[in-house]
């Protein structure tokens, strides 16, 4: 069992195909603003990022299906990741395995082996025969995943439903619901609580969103996994001079 925390990258929008929402969206953390495609032909969206260190790409909250497949490409130039020599990465994946999400929820992620700095990658999108017409997502996820050996077994997760009555009738503001989760990492080295997830927690506070995958399983990864915020203030404790425990409170964007 193996839990990921990515913090996403910034990036800039350098190419895509005809979109009815742009692809510029896919940069932005509320849930309202998405990328969605102008049909299904030659689906693909390419991005600009600052030349550090990643190794985890995610597509978050889209509609594809398990059969949809998802191409990733990463180079030196939007140019070169056009084409299929000269790649530090060329790999091609299933939407999802394992249980089926929610409509619209689905989560596509990739693991590098190792890091790469590439500042070009462009994923190019398969779905044909959607039943949509089209391809949506919330969220491009390209950043350097922090790994744990699993969550404590006093991980909380939840359901929070933030529609409101009016009369009695629970129809005047309809929300989707939202999944919450309190993980508490357990046994994190001194090392890298401080190199890893201080940095991380300092620079997302609440505002900021990050994807959390309880455990890389597929069984239940689609229901599990969250792309959320930070809903409380997160704390480490020391449970000796090399050991340290990690809690916060997670509430999913959509």
């Amino acid at each position: 069992m193996t839990a990921l925390f990515v913090q996403p990258k910034p990036f800039t929008v350098v190419g895509s195909s005809a979109s009815v929402a742009p692809a510029s969206n896919l940069n932005q953390d509320r849930p309202g603003l998405v990328w969605r495609t102008n049909g299904l032909s030659g689906i693909y969206s390419t991005v600009q990022l600052d030349g550090s260190a990643w190794d985890t790409v995610a597509l978050v909250n889209s509609n594809l299906r398990a059969t949809d497949t998802i191409q990733i490409r990463a180079g030196a130039s939007a140019a070169a990741v056009a084409g299929t020599s000269g790649l530090a990465l060329n790999q091609t994946i299933s939407a999802y395995s394992g249980t089926t999400p929610a409509s619209g929820n689905a989560i596509s992620i990739y693991q590098l082996p190792t890091p790469i700095t590439s500042p070009f990658v462009r994923i190019d999108i398969t779905s044909t025969g959607n039943p949509a017409g089209y391809v949506q997502a919330q969220r491009l996820v390209i950043g350097s995943r922090i790994e744990a050996a699993g969550l404590d077994l006093d991980t909380d997760w939840g359901l929070e439903d933030d529609a409101s009555e009016d009369g009695g009738f629970v129809d005047a503001d309809l929300y989707g619901t939202r999944v919450s989760i309190k993980p508490r990492v357990w046994g994190l080295s001194e090392a890298d609580y401080w190199t890893k997830w201080f940095p991380m927690l300092r620079a997302i506070g609440k505002r900021k969103a990050i994807l959390c995958i309880p455990d890389t399983d597929p069984a239940y990864l689609q229901n599990q996994a969250i792309f959320g915020r930070v809903t409380s203030s997160a704390k480490a404790t020391y449970g000796s001079s090399d050991m340290m425990l990690v809690e916060l409170a997670m509430l999913s964007t959509s």
